[in-house]
């Protein structure tokens, strides 16, 4: 849910659900995944259509942290300390859009390798205010890792 019309509203089942690993320096890893209503394999995207609907996340770790199941929440006004920046955006009927904070996403299973599966819930929420929509994000996700990149 994006906004109050209906057509800032959507269900779905994604088709593929793809993940990616990358240790960007030793002091930093970063978590992708990919939600999308459309067929993609980790080698070949095929060419998003207006109709198609995604989700993209983006967890980056601080120092130090490894990646293991847990909640990592998206605080609406404050940073907690020593938790991992989430951001989220969404692709709905042609439209992409950067989610506010709120909420947090869950990791139930985390199986890092390259036909690993990554297993989680989104309960991504932002109340709206004056300026902005309300918009909600939720629901179980099954993905596959891609791509595992870590410095030697």
């Amino acid at each position: 849910m994006l906004g109050p019309a209906a057509s800032d509203e959507a269900t779905f089942t994604p088709r593929s659900a793809l993940a990616e690993l990358i240790e960007v320096s030793p002091s930093e890893t970063t978590l992708l995944v990919h939600l999308t209503s459309s067929e993609r394999t980790c080698d070949a995207v095929a060419p998003a259509s207006a109709e198609e609907v995604a989700v993209a996340l983006r967890l980056t770790l601080p120092a130090g942290v490894k990646l293991e199941p847990g909640s990592f929440p998206r605080p609406p006004f404050v940073a907690v300390e020593g938790r991992a920046p989430l951001m989220a955006t969404v692709k709905l009927r042609g439209r992409k859009h950067e989610l506010r904070p709120g909420g947090e996403l869950s990791l139930s299973r985390i199986e890092a390798n390259p036909q690993g599966v990554l297993e989680g819930l989104l309960k991504l929420e932002f109340a709206g205010d004056a300026e902005q929509p309300a918009t909600r994000v939720s629901g179980r996700f099954l993905a596959h890792f891609c791509k595992i990149n870590r410095l030697r």
